[in-house]
C-alpha cells in the first residue's frame, strides 16, 4: 500500500473501472486501496453505491450514432425479394402479344392511311347520315376485332399495373404499420 492515501479526485476516475472489476484484475494493490478509501469516505462510498445501481449505469451509457446506410439497410432486409419483381414484368407478355397484333394489323404507313381515310370516309357519313341525306356506315368486322383486342389490352394492362403496385415498397401500408 502506498504511504498517501488516495485522494477523492483519483478514487472517483478509477471508480467505473474497480466497479466493472477490472482494476482488481489488473491492478490488485489499488484496488485494494480503493477498498480503503470507501470504508472511510461517506461522499466517494455515496457515489460508489450510485456507480453499481443498474440504473445509473444505464443512463451513463452513450448511444454510438447509427450508420449512414441504416435505413436502406432496414429496408432492403424487410422489402419484397428482387427476383418477384423480375416475375412481375412477365406478365407484360400478353401485352406485348396484343401490340404485335395491332401493329401487324395496321401493317405500317400503308396500314396507317388506310385507317385514316377509312376514319375520315366515316366522319363524312356519319355527317350526311346525321343530316338525313346518307345512310349510317358500316363496321368492318376487322375493326371490331380490333376494338377488342384494345379493350383486353386496356383491361390486361391494368390488372398488371395493380400487381406491380402491390409489389413496390411502399406503395401500400403493410398489416404491421396499419396495426399501429
Amino acid at each position: 500500500m502506498n504511504a498517501v492515501p488516495l485522494a477523492c479526485a483519483r478514487v472517483r476516475v478509477l471508480l467505473e473501472s474497480y466497479v466493472d472489476g477490472d482494476l482488481a484484475r489488473d491492478d490488485a494493490p489499488l484496488a485494494a486501496e480503493m477498498r480503503e478509501h470507501l470504508a472511510g469516505c461517506a461522499d466517494c462510498r455515496r457515489q460508489h453505491h450510485q456507480a453499481v445501481s443498474v440504473p445509473f449505469r444505464l443512463k451513463a451509457l452513450i448511444s454510438p450514432p447509427p450508420r449512414a446506410s441504416l435505413l436502406a439497410d432496414v429496408m432492403s432486409s424487410i422489402g419484397p425479394a428482387k427476383t418477384g419483381y423480375r416475375r412481375a414484368w412477365t406478365l407484360v407478355a400478353p401485352e406485348a402479344i396484343l401490340a404485335a397484333f395491332i401493329l401487324w394489323y395496321l401493317s405500317g404507313l400503308d396500314g396507317l392511311s388506310s385507317i385514316a381515310s377509312g376514319i375520315f370516309g366515316d366522319l363524312q357519313s356519319l355527317a350526311g347520315w346525321g343530316s338525313g341525306t346518307g345512310q349510317l356506315p358500316s363496321v368492318p368486322r376487322v375493326d371490331i376485332v380490333l376494338l377488342i383486342a384494345l379493350i383486353a389490352l386496356a383491361a390486361i394492362a391494368g390488372y398488371h399495373l395493380s400487381i406491380l403496385i402491390r409489389l413496390a415498397p411502399g406503395a401500400l401500408p403493410t398489416r404491421r404499420a396499419a396495426r399501429e
